[in-house]
């Protein structure tokens, strides 16, 4: 939002002398209540909140008590030598967050962005600002306990995070509803949180983390897929999120070295797993197994690079999905004879739309071929136990022309699957 200033007190100079009222009578923006005013800053970054003070006395204190801050060190970007450009937004930094600036113990919203370089760095201000919230004049009288930081929003880009971070969470922001890390380096070994309703971690590196505890989260979104992580989780990751609904799950199992453990999650509905791995293909198919049995109750599943989870004699018994009612299979691998997708279609009876996406339906097409020619693609699946009478729609999405005997298996048990409409798209 730009504005002229010389503009707007010429203005008011201009209806002041005319007999208009004075400045709020040539401002209207001055003149609505301060309500409205916090309302438009929370939109616009630190600097140009801070910047408002100079529009006229109405606004000389008013960005002191905005409900949302939002540092960006984009703001200082001017060209010139990066270690110059840090000193200016340090500098800003360090006196907003002083005490009697801005108001920290009555922030809604916190958001700090800053270049990874200086991540060690920045993150003092996140402890300077929990520190001495607490010590604030009025906190009492605005219904604050001393030791509580009322924020319920924060955001956090590019930092270096240690266990005082989580501590000073759990301790001092007892109202935190949101939480967003975004290419974190944490080196801290849990996140707990009892008004935490929505966690997102996206491509942070973790060394120590071994658990997530929230009793009130809702929302779960877990994505480890940065390339340049150097660090490595060796501990297994245990998440206990009783009331999550929803979760995203995408990991690289090179960086979660230990794994990852859902507790029983009885409110999922919907959920989206990714596991990436170059592990050996029994030991993958155990752990995707695993997962699979965490979120069973899902009414609505999300599969993304799924390996073939049928070798042998099972370990660990496939899961029963009673409650699921859609399922989306994304470059999954179904070149074990569709053994994986009998096991879907045999455990999901209430089962109403299933895309398969860029899957992979055969090991080596030329020798399919041969071989279909030899054997019916009904011989593929256990026909006798598959029953799904809800399922109204199949669409199959793929590159390859191997999809042919999948038609035909599908085709084949079509009087157990009595409203079922095939849609096939190709893609390049």
């Amino acid at each position: 939002m730009e504005l002229d200033v010389k503009g707007k007190r010429a203005r008011a100079r201009s209806s002041s002398s005319s007999g208009g009222g004075g400045l709020t009578g040539g401002d209207r923006l001055s003149s609505l209540p301060d309500c409205l005013i916090h309302h438009i800053m929370s939109f616009m970054k630190a600097r140009q909140v801070v910047q408002t003070c100079v529009l006229s006395t109405r606004w000389k204190h008013l960005w002191r008590s905005v409900p949302c801050l939002d540092i960006d060190q984009e703001e200082f970007k001017t060209g010139e030598d990066s270690d110059h450009e840090w000193e200016k937004f340090e500098d800003f930094t360090d006196h907003l967050l002083i005490p009697n600036n801005i108001s920290i113990a009555l922030l809604d919203t916190f958001r700090l962005h800053v270049r990874s370089y200086w991540a060690r760095h920045a993150a003092r201000w996140i402890r300077h600002g929990i520190k001495y919230s607490t010590r604030e004049p009025g906190m009492q009288h605005q219904g604050l306990s001393s030791n509580s930081w009322r924020l319920r929003r924060l955001y956090l880009n590019n930092l270096y995070l240690d266990y005082n971070f989580t501590e000073h969470v759990s301790s001092g922001c007892q109202n935190l509803e949101n939480l967003e890390l975004k290419s974190c380096r944490c080196t801290f070994y849990e996140i707990s949180s009892h008004s935490l309703e929505n966690l997102i971690l996206k491509n942070c590196e973790f060394s120590e983390l071994s658990a997530i505890t929230s009793p009130a989260l809702k929302s779960l979104v877990f994505e480890s897929c940065n390339s340049f992580c150097y660090e490595r989780l060796y501990s297994l990751l245990v998440i206990t999120a009783p009331a999550v609904a929803y979760l995203l799950l995408d990991v690289d199992a090179y960086l979660l070295d230990g794994g990852v453990s859902l507790e029983d999650m009885p409110s999922l509905g919907k959920a989206s797993i990714k596991i990436r791995s170059n592990k050996e293909e029994s030991k993958l198919s155990q752990d995707q197994i695993k997962l699979l049995c965490s979120v069973s109750n899902v009414t609505s599943l999300v599969l993304l690079g799924f390996e073939t989870m049928v070798h042998g004699e099972d370990q660990v018994a496939f899961p029963n999905f009673r409650n699921l009612r859609t399922l989306f299979l994304d470059n999954c691998d179904l070149c074990d004879n569709f053994k994986t997708l009998e096991h879907f279609l045999k455990n999901s009876p209430d089962l109403e739309k299933l895309t398969l996406r860029c899957c992979k339906f055969s090991k080596d097409l030329k020798k399919k071929k041969a071989k279909s020619k030899r054997a019916s693609s009904s011989q593929c699946l256990n026909l006798v136990d598959i029953h799904c009478e809800n399922l109204k729609h199949t669409e199959i999405i793929y590159k390859d022309d191997d999809v042919r005997q999948l038609v035909e298996l599908l085709l084949s048990i079509s009087a157990n699957l009595p409203n079922n409409n095939i849609k096939l798209t190709k893609v390049d």
